[in-house]
């Protein structure tokens, strides 16, 4: 963790914002409109030092999840998702407007022609998307090769 710094009052306006701030699932342009580039090196100061300190969680190419400080049995702290992969992933979808629906193994089970129960949040994209969504060490599979170059 950093020590403090000066520009602790900026910090502290951006926390409360990003409290404030509906769903799970925001991005850089939620949090400052100014594209200057002084006010994007002071965006990029803050939100490193929230990933830091377990405050946030960077998902995808300019977009962030709330996290919390899960304390592990040897007294060490891991920043957990404040909601599940799934929810966190999917809401991340919408907020770039990707049109999306569940991969096939998700839309057999839910169908109920399969009793396999789904560990991989698989999607199928409906228009082109060439990053990742992943956290806490699991990622979204998109199927059929939408998202390729």
């Amino acid at each position: 963790m950093r020590p403090n710094h000066y520009n602790n009052r900026y910090r502290d306006l951006l926390k409360r914002k990003i409290g404030c701030l509906a769903g799970e699932v925001f991005s850089r342009c939620d949090l400052s409109r100014d594209d200057s580039n002084r006010e994007q090196l002071r965006l990029n100061r803050a939100l490193n030092i929230f990933i830091e300190e377990g405050f946030l969680i960077k998902i995808s190419h300019g977009l962030y999840a709330k996290a919390k400080l899960m304390t592990l049995p040897n007294g060490k702290a891991k920043p957990v998702l404040q909601a599940s992969f799934e929810e966190v992933a999917i809401e991340a979808l919408n907020k770039l407007a990707i049109k999306w629906e569940f991969g096939r193994a998700i839309q057999e089970y839910n169908a109920g022609k399969t009793t396999q129960v789904p560990t991989t949040l698989t999607i199928r994209l409906k228009s082109r998307f060439r990053g990742t969504i992943s956290a806490e060490g699991r990622s979204v599979l998109f199927e059929d090769s939408t998202n390729a170059r």
